[in-house]
């Protein structure tokens, strides 16, 4: 059968989808329904380079280290991508009433070395390593002419999606902007053009007074259980300081995005007995000019609950456990 790799367009709702089959030809390394990994022995990042991965384009070593030997992060292209691999920008062609683009981009894997330790037991250093490495990624990435959107995702589990157990973030440069995070920005230029304020900024004014849905703050980032949960115990992460694009944060934001996460990830692991949960980071289009209202961001979702017709159905989130009852469990 015909491998077919291109982003189709809804003509009712106007979303864009990814059509890609090569993806049937991956490995999946979880057995069944629950993550029950494969031996370690097995993993293809135990050892990149042995494994036959795609040439390393980036590392660092371990806080403290300098040689190769040493490295915590290994960056990587993916050997079994949903995109092709190109530079040329592809033209947007129409079939009747269908939209339709080639589907490149680039999809990238950022792997840290331990074969156990995900976020939660990461420390402060191994994790501020990891963001500076989404950031690199992001900047070489945004240059890229063709790229309209760059996503940076975890997943962790076979609930959320995970293939390999071995922790690994993913990078996603494409040409398109993805639905939700169009949603995201018009919304967020709505209220700004109406309200001449940006949104998640009047947002984190009301979360801190109230403290209703506050789990944690320090110096540069607030971590709270969003108002409209999408999913149980799903947790936002935002900068105080209004800024549009992640790529654009300073050492010091680095320091304390890292303590964020070590502490979320930590009361994950002792409190929710570490479920699956998938994460992003939702910032301004690399070639959006005018993202002054934007305020970027990062999502976490656990994966507790299963989606049924309601939410499939009719796109209602039924959300089971209240934002205020999330808040109070995790800030123990």
């Amino acid at each position: 059968m015909k491998t077919t790799i291109e982003f189709r367009k809804d003509p009712v709702s106007g979303d864009w989808v990814l059509v890609s089959t090569g993806i049937q030809k991956k490995p999946v390394f979880f057995k069944g329904e629950v993550s029950k990994p494969s031996p370690k022995s097995r993993c293809p990042f135990e050892d990149p380079q042995k494994s036959n991965q795609e040439k390393i384009l980036l590392w660092f070593p371990a806080p403290g280290k300098k040689d190769l030997k040493d490295w915590w992060v290994a960056i990587f292209p993916n050997k079994y991508p949903v995109v092709e691999r190109s530079n040329i920008c592809p033209p947007l062609e129409r079939c009747g009433i269908h939209e339709t683009k080639i589907g490149v981009g680039f999809q990238e894997v950022i792997v840290t070395r331990s074969h156990d330790r995900h976020f939660g037991a990461m420390s402060k250093g191994e994790i501020e390593l990891v963001i500076e490495a989404y950031q690199s990624r992001y900047q070489a990435l945004s240059a890229e002419s063709c790229v309209d959107y760059i996503l940076i995702i975890h997943n962790h589990g076979s609930r959320a999606g995970a293939t390999v157990p071995h922790p690994h973030s993913q990078v996603f440069a494409i040409p398109i902007i993805p639905p939700d995070v169009k949603r995201s920005i018009e919304g967020s230029r709505k209220y700004f053009h109406t309200h001449k304020r940006c949104v998640h900024c009047d947002v984190l004014r009301t979360e801190i007074k109230e403290k209703k849905r506050l789990i944690y703050q320090n110096k540069s980032f607030v971590v709270l259980a969003p108002y409209a949960s999408r999913v149980a115990y799903e947790i936002r992460i935002f900068p105080k300081r209004h800024e549009s694009r992640f790529e654009a944060i300073d050492q010091e934001q680095r320091n304390d995005l890292a303590d964020a996460l070590s502490v979320i990830f930590s009361r994950f692991i002792k409190t929710l007995k570490n479920p699956d949960y998938n994460f992003f980071i939702h910032t301004a289009p690399p070639k959006e000019r005018h993202a002054r209202h934007y305020h970027w961001h990062m999502e976490i979702l656990p994966r507790i609950a299963t989606w049924g017709g309601l939410e499939l159905g009719a796109g209602i989130d039924v959300v089971k456990v209240a934002p205020e009852e999330t808040a109070r469990i995790l800030r123990r």
